[in-house]
């Protein structure tokens, strides 16, 4: 008999199986013993769950999840052999791994050269690519789940995050509820997951490597604090100290690739985790995502390749793009259908190119015009930083715009619609008919989420939330019956009807902040010449 009951437990359970050795760790989600496989006689590492998760986890939903996460096979990944319950106790069993996780390392000797970093980065990445281009979300990206073996990085607990996440438990780290712990780890914790957010992509891993990165860099990870409640208010409302304060001679397209990956909003980082290892590997790849124009791009590759003729040709043709500002899409200039509002016969509107922001202003990024401004806030208690910014009078919205940009303005009604609905003038962003799922509208939540929620509601060029979450203020007035100047909000919110919150719907508000609580707004500019 031992001095850990759940060891001679498990033990007990799977005689004839596996013949536990030692422990090799503990965490908040699991425990973990090395053991050797009676049959093969090879090694392996056995991580059982705390007895009291089968309640609600289930069986057999739990080894459904890990049995497909086991499919995985990548050189980066840890192998996953078996997932199944022995005397109440649901369990899994993996490769073991010799080595030390990555977690172990930092404690050890503190930050790492600046080649390692990306090397491991990279791998790491490279993994989550492969896991994500089969649907696998990990959830969970941290140096504890990044083993280090022979040199090499190999990633763990795909699959079991998402377990997790859907039974509304803990996945490690520290607690955030009373009653648990949503799911990641405070420190890489992207902010939507910190929001609850159960909508979760590729790009939440992205946060989570940047962060994994940042930490392997400065010794620290972004985000640090008291408890995992002050830390998930910080990921939600703070940007993390530059890198180049702690390592000066970072080369700058690392420091670059970092505060892309760790942008606040999804809709803001790079979209997939291959973008960001080539970022991180390959300056020019990070100049042709983030800033250099195409066509430079183009021509650069044909000098190197011996056709220099052809590149400045091709430059010559097609001159080089203006780079959108950062936050916003194109929306290309041409013949648009627009609507002259509800039951109102659809007309034609030429517009020149401009560009909107992909996503409704948020809290996060209207703070710090308050207090440049001195305007007043439009809430008693700040709302998640993610979410958009509501209670805005139009005029503040306007200044707003002005103040982040000169050249900033709230987009015309016209401008908004052809935003939404592109060049044929449907009735939603995605088609003529309602499709639940697609946007924060018809009660499909109760209510505001962080933006950029409803991905499946995106735009034809590429904005989000044009349909449901809050109501828009557009530029457009006019006088009402009582004498008052109204302006025109678009869009709909949350608990907007869809027959209210198609493209063409509009309703007329006063400065009044109280009527307005559900309206947020975006910007739009002129490309600059």
């Amino acid at each position: 008999m031992s001095d850990d009951p759940l060891f001679d437990r498990l033990a007990q359970a799977l005689a004839g199986r596996y013949t536990l050795v030692r422990e090799l760790g503990r965490g908040g989600m699991a425990t973990v013993y090395l053991a050797t496989d009676v049959k093969l006689g090879r090694r392996v590492a056995i991580k059982v769950l705390p007895p009291t998760t089968r309640a609600y986890l289930g069986s057999g939903r739990f080894q459904r999840e890990v049995l497909f996460a086991a499919q995985l096979s990548h050189p980066h990944i840890v192998p996953l052999f078996e997932a199944d319950e022995a005397d109440g106790l649901l369990f899994y069993v993996m490769e073991y791994v010799e080595g030390e996780s990555l977690q172990d390392r930092l404690a050890r000797d503190g930050p790492l050269a600046v080649e390692e970093a990306v090397r491991i980065a990279a791998e790491v990445g490279d993994a989550l690519e492969y896991a994500h281009e089969t649907g696998v979300i990990h959830r969970d990206i941290k140096p504890g789940n990044i083993l280090l073996s022979r040199g090499h990085a190999m990633v763990s607990d795909f699959g079991i995050a998402k377990l997790f996440a859907e039974s509304g438990t803990t996945a490690g780290g520290s607690s955030i509820t009373g009653t648990g712990i949503t799911v990641g780890t405070a420190e890489y914790m992207s902010p939507e997951q910190a929001s609850g957010e159960k909508r979760i992509d590729a790009r939440s891993d992205v946060y989570g490597l940047a962060a994994v990165l940042y930490e392997m860099l400065a010794g620290e990870p972004p985000f640090t604090g008291p408890s995992a409640q002050a830390i998930v208010a910080r990921v939600l409302s703070e940007f993390p100290r530059p890198i180049h304060t702690i390592r000066p001679n970072l080369p700058a397209h690392i420091e670059r690739t970092l505060a892309a990956g760790l942008a606040k909003l999804a809709a803001d980082r790079p979209p997939t985790a291959r973008h960001f290892v080539e970022m991180l590997t390959r300056p020019t790849a990070e100049r042709r995502w983030a800033a250099r124009p195409r066509w430079q791009i183009a021509a650069l590759a044909a000098v190197v390749l011996g056709g220099a003729a052809v590149a400045l040709g091709v430059a010559r043709r097609h001159p080089p793009a203006a780079r959108s500002p950062a936050g916003m899409v194109l929306v290309p200039g041409g013949a648009y259908s627009v609507s002259g509002g509800p039951g109102q016969r659809a007309t034609i509107a030429t517009l020149d190119s401009f560009y909107i922001d992909s996503t409704e202003v948020t809290v996060g990024a209207y703070t710090p015009f308050l207090l440049a401004s001195h305007t007043p806030a439009p809430w008693a208690q700040a709302p998640p930083a993610t979410w958009p910014v509501t209670g805005v009078l139009w005029t503040e919205a306007q200044a707003f715009c002005r103040w982040r940009d000169p050249a900033a303005r709230l987009p015309t009604e016209a401008e908004w619609e052809a935003a939404a609905g592109g060049p044929s003038g449907t009735a939603y962003p995605w088609g003529n008919g309602w499709e639940p799922g697609r946007a924060n509208a018809a009660g499909a939540t109760d209510t505001l989420k962080p933006v950029g929620s409803f991905p499946l509601g995106r735009s034809p060029n590429g904005a989000l939330d044009l349909i449901g979450n809050a109501w828009e203020w557009v530029a457009a007035e006019i006088v009402s019956p009582t004498g008052q100047l109204v302006h025109a909000i678009k869009g709909g919110a949350f608990d907007t009807p869809p027959k209210n919150a198609t493209i063409a719907s509009r309703g007329w508000f006063a400065e009044d902040r109280r009527a307005v609580w559900k309206t947020g707004f975006r910007c739009a500019q002129r490309p600059r010449r």
